[in-house]
């Protein structure tokens, strides 16, 4: 299984960056195909890993007498915090066009994207429903409002793209906000359920 989950990180890293120029080439497809792609194949190489990975044979007497003391990603709330101003900072014209000029930029979104996907799926793996969900709606009304910004200026806010596809990133923006919840609440249904019934 983790092999499986390998091959999904490097095909999304491969699309990523071998298919750069045509990706970074419209505004809608650098921002809502490029970077989660990005994204993605960090989620995808967490996941290979922890299903790689062998769990330390600890004696049950040990286990039963260990106190849980506070760990680096309380509830994956540091780390969704995290993950959030990232997400945050790439919605950020100014910052899509950095990314074609400064290779600084475009090392750390090659880098810190990925990287970022990999803190996504460890902090979502030991967070509840309640911080899930907190997360993803802050998560989804961003990108409802900027998508609204984009669509409501008259003037283009990235130099590197014309108007007309700001307004297909700002559509886009706006439907991801409609589709993310959407497709947490199918996959997460059994939890939202059980909380729902207490």
């Amino acid at each position: 299984m983790a092999r499986l989950w390998w091959a999904a990180a490097l095909i999304c890293l491969g699309i990523a960056a071998g298919l750069r120029v045509p990706l970074t080439a419209l505004m809608s497809l650098h921002m809502l195909v490029q970077i989660p792609l990005l994204v993605l194949a960090g989620l995808f190489a967490e996941q290979a890993w922890r299903a790689g990975a062998r769990p330390p044979a600890v004696p049950v007497e040990a286990q039963a007498g260990r106190r849980a003391g506070w760990s680096y990603n309380e509830y994956g709330v540091p780390g969704l915090l995290l993950v959030s101003l990232v997400g945050a900072g790439w919605m950020i014209p100014k910052a899509l066009d950095d990314a074609l000029t400064d290779w600084r930029v475009a090392a750390f979104k090659y880098l810190g994207l990925p990287l970022c996907g990999w803190v996504l799926r460890a902090s979502l793996r030991c967070s509840n429903v309640v911080i899930k969900l907190f997360f993803l709606g802050n998560f989804c009304w961003m990108s409802a409002i900027v998508g609204m910004v984009y669509l409501d200026q008259p003037i283009r806010l990235c130099n590197a793209y014309l108007q007309d596809d700001q307004d297909w990133a700002g559509r886009g923006l706006i439907a991801l906000a409609i589709v993310l919840p959407s497709c947490w609440l199918l996959a997460e249904l059994k939890p939202v359920w059980r909380f729902l019934n207490r």
